[in-house]
């Protein structure tokens, strides 16, 4: 199989708002980088390198953010949440110095953080849900590339064949429900009763994929199936200009795979 780059262009789900705390930064492992994800006491979330762009202190380890700046702990240099530096401790602030911030946005009480270019901006905000009922995901790491991972789910709910329309894939089942895939990393699962259920496929590392279900669509450990179709149009997404693939920091892992 050609090379794949390993972190598509698109969406991603990176925690619950259950998981990110109020007021603080906390580590967080995404698209092979070691970033930091935060809520404001406004409520909106944010996802940030983790690395102070003065003089690298971790901004995962103490950092701070409010409803409109992040601050680094160690001097407290303040950015704002579109990355551009507001404060820099009494010191001239830097014309060339910026903190790179992930679009992110929250859905159904779902974390999102857009991974793409540095500094592109989505065409598109991520698809709108509202599954319903007590949030409890379940949350699993994967081995593989993200596609792959797709794939398997997509052969199990028995969506086969499909329609590719823009950024969004969807299938009819043979027991009549409905499956979209919207973008690289979202899988919509819709049977014939009504319910929503939402699998988000995250990559961490280049090797480990993050799996997080909100309900009722089958995890596989193993699928099998061609779907050739599909994954034409997935590399749609594969324009990725992220590092090489790394294993994260231990703690990062961990904390990547949930609690």
């Amino acid at each position: 199989m050609a090379h794949r780059p390993p972190f598509p262009v698109g969406w991603f789900a990176v925690a619950t708002v259950g998981e990110v705390p109020v007021g603080a930064l906390v580590p967080l492992a995404a698209f092979g980088r070691d970033l930091a994800v935060g809520r404001a006491p406004g409520g909106r979330a944010l996802v940030t390198d983790s690395v102070c762009p003065h003089l690298g202190a971790d901004l995962a380890a103490g950092g701070r953010i409010d409803d409109g700046q992040v601050t680094c702990p160690l001097h407290e240099w303040c950015f704002s949440h579109d990355g551009v530096c507001v404060s820099s401790a009494g010191e001239p602030l830097p014309e060339a110095i910026s903190l790179r911030v992930w679009p992110t946005k929250v859905v159904d009480g779902t974390v999102l953080a857009f991974n793409g270019r540095d500094g592109e901006v989505p065409a598109a905000g991520p698809p709108e849900f509202a599954t319903g009922g007590d949030r409890k995901d379940r949350v699993e790491p994967r081995d593989g590339h993200p596609e792959d991972v797709v794939v398997d789910l997509l052969l199990a709910a028995g969506a086969a064949d499909g329609v590719a329309d823009g950024d969004r894939w969807s299938a009819t089942t043979g027991d009549g429900a409905t499956v979209v895939v919207h973008g690289p990393g979202t899988v919509e699962h819709r049977p014939v009763d009504g319910t929503v259920s939402v699998v988000y496929v995250t990559p961490v590392d280049g090797f480990v994929v993050l799996v997080r279900s909100s309900g009722l669509l089958p995890l596989p450990l193993d699928g099998a199936g061609d779907l050739s179709g599909f994954r034409d149009w997935y590399r749609r997404f594969d324009r990725s200009s992220a590092p090489r693939p790394r294993p994260v920091r231990p703690g990062r892992r961990r904390r990547a795979e949930g609690p």
